[in-house]
């Protein structure tokens, strides 16, 4: 079975995106299989590419079959801004100060822009975006790992758990360290040392790319036979790279 690969929060670094793609397609390569790629969310805002992030990941996603985009909650944003006219102004507030403004700037439009103008652009020339948000799983399960955003509430079982408090969700799920039905492979929260954390019962791979240039992928192997492997990428060179990296090893 080819192994997986999981990407935490891009949040419109695309320079990071592009060669941490071409070493995940190297590392398949050499195991002579072409990846599944999971994309954990917040693909959008922060960083000055969120456009052309969306682009290279719908291009994944049509690349490798069985890949698919987990909506995460910059994403949720995205949608609730185009889908909800009657409340626009209220959320194109919260959003542009959590990163939309720079969201909107890289499809052309800044602060002082009609919302209702942005909006409508956006939904109308650059439709396969906001197919593929739509379209989006809020959760991926395997046989051994469960994929969501940002967690899952620890009291329920994943069969119930809800979509939007998988997307926000932090220290109810970050603080419960008994055994859960499958290992979550999240992001959402990014972690201290902008280094993969694995624990007992999850993975966590938002390194906080935006700001630290490490944009973290988990190599999972679904017979559990070899441990999770991790590659990031480093932009603090005159070029760059990508390399594999220890994760912290919680109990």
């Amino acid at each position: 079975m080819p192994h997986l690969y999981a990407i935490g929060d891009i949040h419109g670094r695309r320079d990071l995106l592009d060669p941490l793609l071409d070493a995940i397609v190297c590392d398949a390569g050499e195991h002579g299989d072409a990846p599944r790629i999971v994309f954990l969310g917040d693909i959008v805002d922060r960083g000055p590419e969120s456009r052309q992030s969306l682009d290279r990941v719908i291009a994944t996603l049509e690349a490798f079959p069985g890949s698919r985009l987990i909506l995460g909650n910059h994403e949720e944003f995205m949608l609730r801004f185009i889908d909800e006219p009657e409340r626009r102004d209220r959320i194109a507030k919260t959003w542009f100060a959590n990163g939309g403004l720079e969201t909107i700037a890289s499809y052309g439009f800044g602060k002082s822009d009609n919302v209702d103008a942005i909006a409508a652009r956006i939904a109308e020339e650059r439709a396969a975006h906001i197919d593929a948000l739509r379209a989006a799983d809020w959760m991926v399960e395997t046989e051994r790992y469960c994929f969501v955003h940002g967690g899952v509430d620890p009291m329920l079982p994943l069969a119930d758990q809800d979509p939007e408090t998988t997307r926000w969700i932090r220290h109810d799920f970050l603080d419960y360290s008994d055994p859960l039905e499958k290992i979550v492979i999240h992001g959402h929260t990014p972690t201290d040392a902008s280094l993969p954390e694995v624990h007992a019962n999850r993975i966590a791979i938002d390194t906080g790319a935006f700001r630290s240039g490490h944009l973290t992928c988990a190599i999972l192997d679904e017979t559990g036979e070899t441990p999770p492997r991790f590659l990031a990428t480093d932009d603090h060179g005159s070029e760059i790279a990508v390399t594999a990296v220890d994760p912290l090893n919680w109990p």
